[in-house]
């Protein structure tokens, strides 16, 4: 029986914290450190039960690098690697050297920024916070494009069956291949274009929410660069991203997927950066720019758990 962690699975949340740690300068991963990420399920259970009504989920991703200090190097997921690095990429797709994930969401951010607070200062011995960023849901699940964002997300039983790793790699059953990155939207820009060319550029209406026919939906909008095939299915990941910036900075959307396996990202990455079998790329990219990238695996509760052992 394997558990995967809170935030993987529940549908979205209004609000959500993102941060990413590097392993300080000198220090080791030793069995200190591995107590304490063993007793993080445990400290979210409590928060969360403390607290119902802010419905708080979490999850915890180690990235490759760090992975063999704590489960040891020999011990990892089969699919388990780094961010991509895309040859002929024209659009970046920046890789961020960090080693821990923390992916937060709720109803009430006050629970949120006292769980990561904790979280830091307990493991802040071997972590340094390299980037935290506060998302929000905007509207009815919208972009600040204004578009319906995860759209086409699995629903139901198939979110389990998308996001989490099964028998093809039962002693990491539960756990998933978390995918990260930070886009910075040209609002200005993008708010000058009329209706129509939007929605050439995303490939669905912006009112409804609907897909573009095919004869009238471009091959570099960005639904005809994500949207794969092979046999007949339709390539997934679970999207659990979410908006973030101020009125006076930055603005855009924190990218966030799971997935059983990272080679459907890393395929929807590359047709949307660089040009593939039919020479396009993804036109939104013009007009939102990726800043972070980062790959990690979030392994089940008890997975978790057996570091203190």
């Amino acid at each position: 029986m394997t558990t995967p962690q809170t935030g993987i699975l529940p549908p979205a949340s209004s609000n959500g914290l993102f941060m990413l740690f590097h392993r300080r300068l000198g220090r080791r991963v030793d069995q200190a450190c591995k107590q304490l990420v063993a007793s993080w399920p445990s400290r979210v259970a409590e928060l969360a039960q403390a607290n119902p009504d802010a419905e708080l989920y979490a999850t915890l991703g180690i990235g490759p690098e760090v992975w063999p200090e704590f489960f040891g190097a020999n011990s990892k997921p089969a699919q388990l690697r780094a961010f991509p690095r895309i040859a002929g990429a024209i659009h970046p797709a920046p890789i961020t050297q960090c080693d821990l994930m923390l992916h937060l969401r709720a109803e009430r951010y006050d629970v949120l920024f006292e769980l990561a607070d904790q979280f830091t200062q307990a493991l802040g011995e071997w972590f340094d916070a390299i980037e935290t960023v506060q998302g929000f849901r905007y509207r009815d699940r919208r972009d600040l494009t204004g578009f319906v964002d995860g759209t086409e997300n699995p629903a139901d039983d198939e979110r389990a069956a998308v996001a989490l790793v099964g028998s093809e790699d039962a002693q990491w059953a539960g756990g998933s291949y978390l995918h990260i990155q930070r886009y910075v939207h040209r609002m200005e820009s993008w708010n000058k274009l009329p209706v129509k060319q939007q929605e050439a550029i995303i490939g669905r209406t912006k009112d409804s929410d609907e897909e573009l026919p095919d004869e009238d939906r471009p091959l570099t909008a960005h639904i005809s660069r994500v949207v794969i095939e092979e046999n007949g299915e339709e390539l997934q990941i679970l999207r659990q991203s979410l908006p973030y910036g101020s009125p006076s900075g930055d603005k855009g959307l924190y990218f966030t997927s799971y997935c059983k396996t990272p080679a459907v990202f890393e395929q929807m990455l590359t047709r949307m950066v660089a040009p593939t079998d039919d020479g396009r790329v993804d036109h939104l990219l013009n007009f939102s720019r990726a800043v972070t990238g980062a790959a990690f695996f979030a392994p089940s509760i008890e997975k978790l758990r057996s570091l203190a052992e």
